[in-house]
């Protein structure tokens, strides 16, 4: 139980860390693309602006011997001096441009290119009738980022290199992954830790109940022995008494109980891998089982079907716990079947799991019970089970000794029969 408990709190503090941690990688790489977006658009609008006044005051532009000895068009407006120059244009002089007119008559006018040995004029061209065709202002093509104006039906397209804020974002990106799994494999081990610390009172108490109920347990069976002893030695005395019958019959099912609850509790503090297994024909164990109820089953006018028992199947185990899980299962499909009924046994083994059915015809379990009825002290029907002596502790016990046995425990119903299912991996010693 307190296992389960603390697998379920480690997967959600994992959950939750590496969600919290991925979420804010996530808004940091946004960020950043964000903030490179921004930096690029603004040195495309400051490159728009100047050709754009460039345009309207040609009397102001350089003359065409200067344009050919100079590698960047330095705007028209361009201040005296570089403390007095906007940022951006001190970062745009260092880095690489293009410059087109696009009229629309598709004419083409390549005005500038600091990009002429990574790409063509056939291919900046290319790029600006998709831009075009794509009605967008502005975006990223291949590696450059672009921004599109239109002025007097004419279109100017700047284009600049944002292969470094690419590469940047891969790194980065790259990064980001690395450090997801390096946080995750750190925060499995923190909830490792964490979870053993926030379980361990649960599994303090819990001990100290199961230990309780193993004190009490051993307590009761002396008592309880003590009392039926005397009672059938009174019995003999003075014969038959309605009020003597009364104390037998109940110490008889307080007996059940007290040895129930310590065969449970046994079960649950004795780790399987201290149990003593060895490797035994659970063909024969199952007919060592079924064969004792058959008369019980007769008596009740139910018939035992156990001819679909396959012989020489073996199973390397407890060979008494998974006897007592046949017992349990067979002498509730008995409780539970009306008269004229049958109860059906079933073992067969698949390549790597050996399989045992219990079916039995009488009322359907309802679905909302059918989980429930492995636990403790539960009773689908309250009243028939008191009756019959059963407290609800038979298939609790049944699933603990199937679970230690790396297997698998289910009831379903179907057309009137309800059928428990057994499923255990064949271990190899």
């Amino acid at each position: 139980m307190t296992k389960q408990l603390r697998k379920r709190i480690m997967i959600i503090l994992v959950l939750l860390l590496s969600a919290t941690f991925i979420a804010i990688i996530v808004a940091i790489n946004i960020g950043i693309n964000r903030k490179s977006r921004e930096m690029a658009n603004e040195s495309l609008r400051f490159l728009m602006d100047r050709e754009i006044r460039a345009d309207n005051m040609p009397e102001m532009m350089p003359n065409s011997d200067d344009m050919n000895n100079r590698n960047i068009v330095p705007p028209v407006n361009m201040p005296d001096n570089k403390e007095n120059a906007p940022t951006r244009f001190l970062e745009i002089s260092a880095s690489h441009f293009i410059l087109v007119k696009y009229s629309s008559e598709s004419e083409f006018e390549l005005i500038e290119n600091s990009l002429s040995e990574t790409y063509t004029d056939e291919e900046i061209e290319d790029f600006c009738k998709q831009i075009i065709e794509a009605d967008k202002k502005e975006g990223t093509i291949d590696q450059l980022r672009y921004m599109v104006r239109e002025v007097s039906g004419n279109y100017i397209i700047a284009f600049i290199d944002h292969s470094n804020a690419v590469e940047s974002g891969k790194t980065v990106r790259i990064i980001s992954v690395i450090a997801a799994i390096f946080a995750i494999a750190l925060f499995s081990l923190l909830s490792y830790f964490l979870s053993g610390w926030l379980v361990k009172p649960v599994d303090e108490a819990f001990e100290k109940q199961k230990q309780f109920i193993s004190d009490a347990s051993h307590e009761l069976k002396t008592p309880i022995t003590v009392i039926l002893s005397n009672s059938e030695l009174l019995e003999d005395e003075i014969g038959d008494n309605r009020q003597l019958s009364y104390i037998k019959n109940e110490c008889d099912r307080m007996h059940k109980l007290v040895t129930s609850l310590l065969t449970l509790t046994r079960l649950e503090q004795t780790p399987y891998k201290d149990a003593e297994k060895n490797d035994f024909c659970v063909s024969d164990t199952v007919l060592e089982r079924v064969l004792p109820m058959e008369s019980v089953a007769f008596e009740k006018g139910v018939l035992m079907d156990y001819e679909n028992i396959m012989p020489d199947l073996h199973l390397h185990g407890v060979k008494e716990q998974i006897g007592q899980v046949v017992a349990i299962l067979i002498d509730n499909a008995i409780t539970h079947t009306d008269k004229n009924g049958t109860i059906t046994v079933s073992l067969w083994k698949t390549s790597h799991h050996l399989h045992l059915t219990v079916a039995n015809t009488g009322d359907e379990i309802p679905q909302e019970e059918r989980e429930r009825l492995f636990e403790r002290f539960y009773r689908s029907d309250k009243s028939r089970n008191r009756a019959s002596g059963h407290f609800g502790l038979g298939l609790s016990i049944a699933k603990t000794i199937v679970t230690n046995h790396k297997g698998k425990i289910s009831v379903d119903c179907d057309n009137g029969t309800t059928t428990f299912y057994v499923k255990i991996k064949t271990v190899e010693k």
